[in-house]
């Protein structure tokens, strides 16, 4: 399902201006490269307890209990408070000392930066870092705020006290809790960003959520960002903050600008301690279990939604394929909610928008949008048409492409006249993931029948509709069909597999087992014909080549053609085309064949195989190999069964009891194994 992403407050106080996060696109699949060139130096550097390189991203444990004083580890610098910071022993996360920061009168405790350059790193392009929290006693009046980590800070007249930003002069972003949004104090506050980019204006850009941080206990807290890329001194607004409070997604932002050079990359991170409002003195910050990755993201904080698997599912970057964007913002409970377009709609998680795995996207007259949303959550979508109907459970916000919407100006359903006549409310789905080779497949159903994206199928221009009859071709794709009535007829050659409605179904179930389609067409000349199979073959119901040929047996039919096509459906292998009087084309299945390449003298094969179950009391399973060709037959009244496997030159299937299955080869049998009760009868010279 989506993951909860807050909602962005709007207040503002002391000055500070606070604005909503923007909707940038960006290639949320990219942040977890483990880009290399951030990581330069190998090993454990200075003040380090362990660095763990993979691939190229580097890891950084800063290990508390190895170290005697935090300036060991840390550039310890603006301590206002005069109280330094200092390892203790209670409380901790596990470990045997935490680092406390204590508040005095003053507003501030310090800095403690983990500076790249000072341990031995270049400045990264990207980091990742996780720290525990513990505020011990911490107590706000209402517009409070506490400032406790830098993620991160580059420093320079461009990094904090209200200086401009210009790409060249540091930046920063700091991270902490305030007593806003409703914040449930006094046992927690909520967590803001406070950021110094190059797109905000005065102030540093505060921005509130509404994921709380709790007092007098450890919190676990994440943070990732990456530098906006940059040329000839320019940069593009695909920088990304994204920040995680006890397993949640707080914040996020994918458009900032921050840097338009590599000298001005990321500098450090690490605690900080201030506070504007309360006196905090006495109270204190107390932090453990700080790790760093820089040059990427941990593949235990991969969350990034399957784009690969999901095709309903696009990248915020396709956004500029569609015309319009809709974003859905759930309230407090669990929502069911249907969009109706007439065009196209995808989902995407741009901006606050998160995947939700719920949403099931079906095309018919319009395209049809069906999801359940968690409480809290946003789902976004890119489409292009207009949407003719909404069906919601009362959901917070409603957007389109920057416009609130209202869902009462909409219909709950398309209006009737605009309807299919008949609603096409069943799917059929031919399945050849997984396969290797071409399957065809041809069906026939009572009412209508329309191409669809229903399992994430494709729309082929190759398949084709007559009526209610479809015929075409699946490799390692899905096509999908929704159709009205029921399905009368099914034929499949090949290994895809058929589901109705969702569940498998057996092709043998449907109509004859006549699996091929032979079709001949006329040129305007008189053509009398005969065709032969090793099967059965029969003509088309309602086809022209119902009253235009004759079968002379089960295995051949003849036929006199001039114009317009003649159909036969037929089992086996087309073993003769013949031609009386004048030629014509002749197409198997989808692809036209030269008929010189069919006569009985190169097709038939002299020998046949019996696997007789007429007398067995079980189905018999059984494969062999033929060191010549094999082909299946009728002979003998066995049925050909589309279950049955061949392969090149080896056969395997299973007869069941009462029931033949047999085929023509030629040269001799390699192998044979049989697991059952079935006879096996060989005939030599039988064609």
């Amino acid at each position: 399902m989506a993951r909860k992403t807050p909602g962005l407050g709007d207040e503002s106080s002391d000055g500070v201006d606070e604005r909503a996060v923007g909707d940038g696109a960006i290639d949320r699949r990219s942040y977890l490269k483990l880009a290399g060139a951030a990581a330069a130096a190998i090993g454990t550097s200075a003040g380090v307890a362990g660095a763990q390189s993979t691939e190229g991203m580097k890891r950084i444990e800063l290990d508390y209990d190895r170290y005697g004083d935090p300036s060991q580890l840390y550039n310890v610098n603006d301590n206002r408070s005069g109280i330094p910071p200092e390892f203790v022993s209670s409380p901790t996360n596990g470990s045997s000392q935490a680092i406390r920061m204590e508040f005095s009168s003053a507003q501030k405790t310090a800095n403690l930066e983990y500076r790249f350059e000072e341990n031995g790193y270049e400045m990264p392009r990207e980091v990742y870092t996780s720290f525990k929290l513990y505020p011990d006693g911490i107590r706000l009046s209402t517009n409070d705020t506490v400032r406790i980590f830098w993620l991160p800070l580059t420093n320079g007249p461009g990094s904090s006290g209200g200086g401009a930003t210009d790409g060249t002069n540091g930046w920063s972003n700091a991270i902490g809790f305030a007593n806003r949004n409703d914040s449930p104090a006094p046992d927690g506050y909520n967590f803001f960003s406070y950021s110094y980019h190059m797109d905000r204006g005065g102030s540093g850009d505060f921005q509130m959520t509404d994921v709380p941080i709790w007092m007098d206990q450890w919190n676990e807290i994440e943070g990732y960002v990456r530098c906006n890329t940059f040329s000839g001194g320019s940069a593009n607004r695909d920088g990304v903050m994204r920040y995680w409070v006890n397993d949640e997604l707080a914040f996020e932002r994918t458009n900032l600008r921050m840097t338009t050079t590599e000298s001005n990359l990321i500098e450090g991170v690490g605690p900080l301690g201030y506070v504007v409002g309360s006196n905090l003195s006495g109270d204190a910050l107390i932090y453990d279990d700080h790790e760093i990755a820089i040059g990427g993201m941990p593949a235990e904080r991969d969350d990034s939604p399957p784009y690969d698997e999901d095709p309903t599912l696009v990248e915020p970057g396709a956004r500029e394929q569609y015309e319009e964007r809709f974003t859905y913002r759930n309230g407090d409970e669990e929502a069911a909610y249907r969009i109706y377009v007439d065009g196209d709609i995808v989902q995407s998680d741009w901006s606050q928008a998160t995947y939700n795995e719920s949403v099931e996207i079906t095309s018919d007259e319009y395209a049809v949008v069906e999801a359940t949303a968690e409480p809290g959550t946003i789902d976004g979508y890119f489409f292009d048409g207009d949407i003719v109907a909404i069906s919601a459970d009362d959901p917070s916000q409603l957007w389109v492409s920057g416009e609130q919407i209202d869902p009462a100006d909409y219909p709950d359903s398309p209006p009737a006249e605009d309807q299919p006549d008949e609603p096409l409310e069943h799917v059929v789905l031919v399945d050849g993931l997984g396969t290797t080779s071409t399957t065809r497949y041809e069906f026939a159903v009572s009412g209508s029948v329309e191409k669809s994206t229903d399992g994430g199928a494709s729309i082929d221009d190759g398949d084709a509709i007559d009526g209610g009859r479809v015929t075409g071709l699946v490799g390692g794709w899905r096509d999908a069909f929704r159709f009205s009535g029921e399905l009368e007829e099914l034929t499949v050659d090949g290994a895809a597999r058929v589901s109705v409605d969702g569940e498998e179904i057996d092709p043998a179930d449907y109509g004859d087992e006549l699996p091929h389609v032979l079709t001949v067409v006329g040129n305007g000349s008189e053509t009398s014909y005969e065709l032969t199979v090793d099967g059965t073959i029969d003509t088309v119901l309602g086809d022209a080549s119902a009253g235009g040929a004759e079968r002379q047996t089960t295995e051949t039919v003849t036929g006199t053609i001039e114009r317009g096509v003649h159909r036969f459906r037929f089992s086996g292998e087309l073993v003769d085309v013949a031609f009386a009087t004048g030629e014509t084309h002749v197409y198997l299945d989808a692809e036209r064949i030269d008929p010189a390449d069919y006569s009985g003298e190169t097709r038939v094969l002299p020998h046949a195989i019996v696997i007789d179950g007429s007398e067995a009391d079980d189905a018999t399973d059984y494969s062999f190999t033929i060191d010549g060709d094999v082909i299946q037959s009728n002979y003998r009244d066995a049925t050909v069964d589309r279950a049955d496997s061949l392969e090149g030159t080896s056969a395997a299937g299973s007869v069941g009891a009462g029931e033949r299955d047999a085929y023509f080869f030629d040269r001799d049998i390699t192998d044979f194994q049989l697991v059952g009760d079935a006879t096996v009868d060989v005939y030599h010279n039988v064609q």
